[in-house]
């Protein structure tokens, strides 16, 4: 089975580095799949690949292959699928103004992080490929409704399936037949997809497979937001493998640089206290950013991850 990890922090913070850089390293040994689900994709820019119309995929090197996940694309398939499943159990009475309605929902709040998080679980359970999946994911409030999305989902998804049943007891009831709902199609896609939803929600409450990292700086708004995010997290039960501190500062001499030294020592210190009981890792700032910080900053993540699991 793959070992998934998350990476994602505030905007700004260095999650794509971070990433980048653990997909960089686990390749030189394993199969790795490294995925962007930020809509202001560059992984691409920082490993140099050449913009493609229409192209979201890449394979980088043997061992590397990179996803940018089109989050319109993918919620026009996702449209598409349950308009297909209309098709075939509506009345063309009533097709029209169901399609014209689930047109509108392609562009409502919600039906971008639900197609996004379709296509993340597609990767994740039925992936046979890949050693490791790493999430390249958007900005922290983005990131905790995917990954909380299956808690909500399933509360929901088990209240149609009971309000289903009523109705088709109350249709039998009401012809003389009896309880028999095998054979209604939409209490069955309803029950496969609460079904596909209880499997992914398994993987993601897995510590033996999945992993997060909260990438931050140390910095107050960087600080307070991934102390909120952690505390959601560990509500729901996700594993939290590391917390990054990225950009320390190195020690100067120049007055100006060494009172923001100060500064950030005092977010380190609270840092270090909040999360005294996770696996801290400094990454220390780098002046130029190229495939060789990805080998560098891989190599401390990596180490970091070797010695928890040891």
């Amino acid at each position: 089975m793959s070992k998934i990890i998350f990476v994602g922090g505030k905007g700004g913070v260095g999650k794509t580095t971070c990433a980048s850089s653990l997909a960089w390293k686990y390749s030189k040994k394993y199969k790795v799949l490294l995925v962007s689900t930020d809509p202001a994709h560059s992984t691409r820019d920082l490993f140099d690949i050449p913009f493609k119309k229409d192209e979201d995929f890449y394979v980088y090197s043997e061992n590397l292959d990179i996803l940018e996940i089109d989050g319109e694309k993918e919620s026009n398939i996702y449209i598409s699928k349950i308009k297909k499943q209309c098709c075939e159990m509506l009345s063309p009475v009533i097709l029209c103004e169901v399609e014209k309605q689930l047109d509108t929902a392609s562009i409502s709040p919600g039906a971008y992080e639900s197609a996004i998080f379709e296509k993340m679980s597609r990767l994740i359970l039925k992936n046979t490929e890949y050693d490791y999946i790493i999430f390249d994911t958007a900005p922290t409030g983005h990131t905790l409704r995917l990954i909380t999305f299956p808690t909500s989902m399933n509360t929901w998804m088990e209240s149609l399936i009971k309000k289903r049943k009523k109705i088709l007891m109350l249709k039998n009831m009401k012809f003389n037949k009896k309880n028999k709902f095998s054979h209604d199609s939409v209490l069955n896609i309803l029950e496969s997809r609460h079904s596909w939803i209880s499997d992914i929600s398994k993987v993601l409450m897995d510590p033996a497979r999945v992993s997060f990292n909260f990438v931050m700086n140390a910095e107050k708004l960087s600080f307070l937001e991934t102390k909120r995010a952690v505390k959601t997290l560990d509500e729901y039960g996700i594993n939290i493998d590391k917390i990054i501190i990225n950009r320390v500062l190195p020690d100067s001499s120049d007055p100006f640089w060494q009172g923001r030294k100060d500064k950030e020592k005092v977010f380190i210190d609270l840092i270090s206290e909040e999360f005294r009981e996770k696996n801290l890792t400094p990454i220390p700032y780098f002046l130029e950013e190229n495939t060789g910080i990805l080998e560098t900053i891989g190599n401390l993540l990596k180490q970091q991850r070797d010695v928890a699991s040891n």
